[in-house]
């Protein structure tokens, strides 16, 4: 009975109101078609690309290669203290330690594993003196970061830009925390074992005098130490951060070509079959959409120059530290704890490149599906005018987005196993040698 006299009210409802009905369903289903629920702009205006910049600009502004536009002989004086401490004095000490080797009882493998760090360190300073100058190259992006920005209007857009918000500064939090944990335990592990982490040349502080001479020649080997680790967490994780905004601007690309125009399969809905008006409405939005990829590519060209100097820099630092790492692991380790040391040392060296070569594969991968995107997008019944648009659209699309290391060898996982393979194969050959056992190392 219940149901019954529902179903009378509605029958016995004004027509006005069946027809606010029939028109609220007609929007549901149109909202369903189009591009995604947009979201109130009023309260996403604040989601922009180089708010995931954040922590790492902060990165370079402590380091000193990011001149502020206030301050700027204040910020000179700490500048030029910074990178005399650290990126000039601390890898001259590493150096002059392996040269300046007064103590006879000083085993090779310690030195090898002082000549480990200090290739790294004089590598962490040969890229922030670059970085130093192509800098000004990155932040001539700022400017393609808000167009793009601009063109994320929808939900899943948005929610792309607040996820790179979200782990463009992550990265820079992992990568400290895994490049000071590093620098922490050596620091620890030596000084348990009463001697200097580093064995840095120090003529001002004899740190077998006493304890407190002992402590303080320990910190002034682990201040500039951190502050190098964190150099080469900004010179890693830069590059890993430009290349995750292409893709984000790429995955947002691709989301609007899906959706092209599925404004239009609304109007079937009202038996509307369109107009000039509507065709020319279409033409506008593939031309936007050209746009947008001309953007990503621009911001592809600034970047990857960058990208491909201090990689090829980071690749000849990790082939070199595989070889004499694992030659002191091989022939000159002579207990458990160091060869452990090394094997973690090799994994961090090598796991310093993965994250690009990771992001690279991906980008790699999302351009080649762009193609794949304009092709199934809503084409069949655009004006002749829209499909030679596309045509362009796609022999445009099809364009290689690819980074390098040197203009010498593309970054993608192939290249970082590559390096795998050659430390593996390093490791083999060492071993068939015999080298222990031929000069009496064991």
């Amino acid at each position: 009975m219940e149901k019954q006299s529902t179903a009378e009210e509605a029958i016995g409802l004004p027509q006005e109101q069946l027809q606010q009905q029939q028109q609220v369903v007609k929007s549901n289903k149109k909202s369903k078609l189009s591009h995604e629920n947009n979201w109130d702009l009023q309260e996403d205006t604040s989601l922009q690309t180089r708010h995931g910049l954040r922590y790492l600009y902060n990165g370079f502004r402590f380091l000193g290669i990011y001149f502020p536009q206030r301050g700027k002989t204040l910020y000179f004086v700490w500048s030029l203290v910074v990178n005399l401490y650290v990126t000039i004095l601390l890898p001259t000490g590493f150096i002059m330690g392996i040269i300046d080797v007064t103590d006879e009882n000083v085993e090779i493998g310690n030195l090898l594993t002082s000549f480990q760090v200090a290739i790294n360190v004089v590598g962490c300073s040969i890229k922030i003196i670059l970085m130093y100058f192509l800098l000004p190259q990155l932040l001539k992006c700022e400017p393609i970061f808000e167009r793009l920005d601009k063109r994320c209007t929808s939900r899943k857009e948005r929610d792309l830009i607040r996820r790179f918000i979200h782990d463009g500064n992550r990265l820079v939090v992992w990568f400290a925390i895994a490049y000071w944990s590093y620098s922490s335990s050596t620091c620890i592990s030596a000084v348990l074992f009463g001697r200097l982490p580093y064995n840095l040349y120090n003529p001002f502080i004899d740190a077998q005098a006493s304890m407190g001479n002992f402590i303080l020649a320990v910190l002034m080997e682990m201040v500039p130490m951190d502050i190098a680790c964190f150099q080469q967490v900004v010179d890693d994780s830069y590059a890993v951060i430009y290349v995750q905004i292409l893709r984000t601007h790429m995955q947002a690309l691709l989301i609007r070509l899906k959706h092209l125009n599925d404004e239009d399969d609304a109007m079937e809905l009202d038996g509307y079959n369109g107009d000039e008006d509507s065709e020319e409405r279409n033409v506008e939005k593939l031309k936007l959409c050209i746009i947008d990829h001309k953007n990503i590519i621009e911001l592809y060209e600034r970047v990857a120059p960058v990208i491909s100097i201090t990689i090829f820099v980071q690749f000849t630092i990790t082939a070199s530290l595989l070889g004499s790492t694992l030659i002191n692991i091989l022939i000159f380790a002579t207990n458990t704890a160091s060869i452990v040391a090394s094997c973690f040392y090799v994994l961090a060296v090598v796991v310093e490149v993965f994250p690009l070569c990771y992001y690279a594969q991906c980008l790699m991968e999302e351009n080649n599906r762009l193609s794949n995107a304009i092709f199934h997008s809503n084409w069949i019944y655009q004006s002749k005018r829209y499909r030679k648009m596309l045509i362009f659209f796609m022999q445009r699309s099809q364009k290689v987005i690819e980074f390098t290391a040197g203009k010498l060898f593309p970054i993608t996982l192939s290249s970082f196993l590559s390096i795998a393979k050659f430390s593996f194969s390093l490791y083999t050959l060492i071993k068939e040698m015999d080298l222990k056992e031929r000069y009496g190392l064991n």
